[in-house]
């Protein structure tokens, strides 16, 4: 295959898990010339470096212990099998880009990046830094790199996607955290920032594209507002210090309510089965809260316009709310996982999200003397319960 894509254009393989930023990024690519292809998950990179022949790639480090681990080691993987392909960190992490830079660890030395892209960016930087490593010959010797094996990065499969199945999310130390919480929130800002220079650039050319990409600002701009409102409120479940403003209030109204809130369709999606009063003792508002993540997740990943069926039950002591989605489902082996905080399921992550709804819904269901759970799941659709002790 040649270094191009079919277009005659080096082909760049972005590796980002975030939709709104590779949207940013994929727009610049195409103003700077290049073709580019992304993707979100890291176990389809050597089908993408086989199909597509990058000239470079430029991969996202993730947050988390876990995460930053896997990020070293695919790079280290991808020097062993590709030697010439340059490689570019793209994180947010400051001490991840100070650690490539310096080269002096041993990880930082395996994977040698090829440059450091920042999150955020300033496009002139990020434009240098990739033109470098796409013009820069990789060429290596057999004493600094291994020599690859003759299958490329499909033989380093066991190496570069280390099994992540476990609960390594939930025993993420304090650090790791705020390493999570500074990479969530400058994602969004990644975009914003992204999208405010491309609008700068375009202002006076394209007026049509510039109004484009500030609206992109705007809900970057509100999807931060919600990281935000969803970060305090997992470090108050987790510390015990979320607060309920208890009320007795019909469960079967507050869930209308909260359906009205999420139909945007001229056609209703939201079918709600409730066939009497069910009172119950909490907090509206929290209450509404885990409805309304449970209804968001149900829209985002179902196909648009299928039907969402919501129903309210006594079931002895409790009122159970269940939700049914045509989503995606739940693979078996993530769904012990699904509540964990920070996690995303693999058939979601091409979807904007930082995994922390379900985490925040669960205790609050919790504190309500409640449980949230995922009570089944296939490849047409999943089912929530939400379970809240009647009054009285």
């Amino acid at each position: 295959m040649t270094p191009e894509a079919p277009s005659g254009k080096p082909c760049i393989l972005l590796v980002e898990d975030e939709p709104s930023v590779s949207k940013v990024i994929g727009k610049l690519l195409d103003e700077a010339g290049y073709d580019h292809v992304s993707i979100a998950d890291h176990k389809e990179i050597a089908a993408a470096i086989d199909r597509w022949n990058p000239r470079c790639i430029i991969l996202d480090s993730e947050p988390g212990s876990a995460g930053h681990a896997r990020s070293w080691v695919d790079a280290a993987a991808l020097r062993r099998a590709h030697p010439d392909l340059p490689v570019l960190m793209f994180t947010a992490d400051p001490a991840s880009m100070a650690e490539a830079r310096a080269k002096t660890s041993a990880r930082s030395k395996a994977a040698d990046y090829a440059g450091v892209l920042d999150k955020p960016f300033l496009i002139v930087e990020f434009l240098a830094t990739l033109k470098y490593a796409v013009d820069t010959s990789r060429t290596r010797t057999a004493a600094k790199v291994p020599a690859a094996a003759p299958t490329g990065l499909a033989a380093e499969a066991m190496k570069v996607f280390p099994d992540l199945r476990g609960s390594s999310s939930s025993g993420w130390a304090t650090a790791d955290f705020f390493s999570m919480a500074v990479h969530e929130l400058k994602t969004p800002l990644t975009s914003i920032d992204g999208q405010t220079q491309l609008a700068q650039r375009a202002l006076t050319k394209d007026p049509v594209r510039a109004a484009e990409a500030l609206s992109h600002v705007r809900e970057s701009t509100k999807r931060m507002n919600r990281l935000i409102g969803e970060l305090l409120d997992y470090g108050r479940v987790g510390a015990g210090a979320l607060s309920l403003d208890v009320a007795t209030f019909d469960l079967a109204v507050a869930v209308a309510i909260t359906i009205a809130q999420h139909e945007h369709l001229d056609a209703p999606r939201i079918t709600l089965a409730a066939t009497e009063p069910v009172r119950i003792q909490g907090d509206p508002d929290r209450i509404a809260q885990i409805l309304g993540n449970l209804l968001d997740n149900a829209i985002r990943y179902s196909a648009p316009g299928s039907s969402i069926d919501v129903s309210i039950n006594k079931v002895g002591p409790n009122a159970e709310v269940r939700v049914t989605d045509r989503g995606v489902g739940v693979p078996i082996d993530e769904r012990e996982r699904l509540f964990s905080p920070f996690f995303r399921s693999s058939r979601t992550r091409d979807v904007a999200g930082n995994g922390l709804g379900l985490h925040i819904s669960r205790r609050i269901a919790e504190q309500h003397r409640g449980r949230l759970w995922l009570d089944a799941s296939s490849d047409i659709g999943s089912t929530f319960i939400l379970a809240l002790p009647l009054a009285g």
